[in-house]
């Protein structure tokens, strides 16, 4: 079975922009039930970007090889909604989710190497309090290694896609591993 990819929403929409969702049909794809909503769902919005409609195309296209996880986040967070149709949503729930997520994992199969796709601070700052079987990889990381396997022609044209839609989407390139031997791909 291949490795489970698990995304935030900011490279979802980064590889909606850049026309590369496709890349993440590559990997055993699951998306948390926060992510999900604030990315898919979103698409079903009169107002959606394209981003968001391509993502809901994506996904109605590939949903037998999408898995969507509940969270305790994501269930917080519709008892909420159920009781407060307009409530605000809290910033970083897409990331607290994923945490959930992770050690919800690490319970069931601790042998488990999830690889978390991001592109913000929030997992760079709070890296040491998720489950030390995770690999963090940014989008920018994403992008290169797809170049190595030749999956796309080059990271930097890619990434030069993305930036037509996304001109501020963070573009470090960034993997944090567990300490030990490296997982494999």
């Amino acid at each position: 079975m291949s490795r489970l990819l698990i995304p935030d929403a900011g490279p979802l929409f980064s590889l909606a922009a850049g026309d590369l969702l496709h890349l993440l049909l590559k990997f055993r794809l699951g998306l948390t039930d926060v992510v999900c909503a604030e990315t898919v769902h979103r698409g079903l919005a009169a107002n959606a970007s394209i981003e968001a409609r391509n993502l809901l195309a994506f996904y109605n296209i590939h949903a037998e090889h999408i898995e969507t996880f509940t969270t305790q986040v994501g269930a917080s967070l519709a008892r909420l909604r159920a009781q407060e149709p307009n409530y605000q949503t809290p910033p970083n729930l897409g990331e607290l989710s994923i945490q959930s997520l992770l050690i919800d994992l690490q319970l069931q199969a601790p042998a488990a190497r999830p690889l978390v796709l991001f592109e913000d601070a929030w997992f760079l700052r709070n890296a040491a309090a998720l489950p030390k079987t995770c690999v963090l990889l940014s989008t920018q990381a994403f992008l290169e290694y797809a170049a190595e396997k030749a999956w796309i022609a080059s990271a930097a044209q890619a990434r030069q896609q993305i930036a037509l839609a996304r001109p501020t989407a963070w573009t470090e390139s960034v993997q944090i591993a567990p300490a030990g031997p490296r997982p494999p791909r």
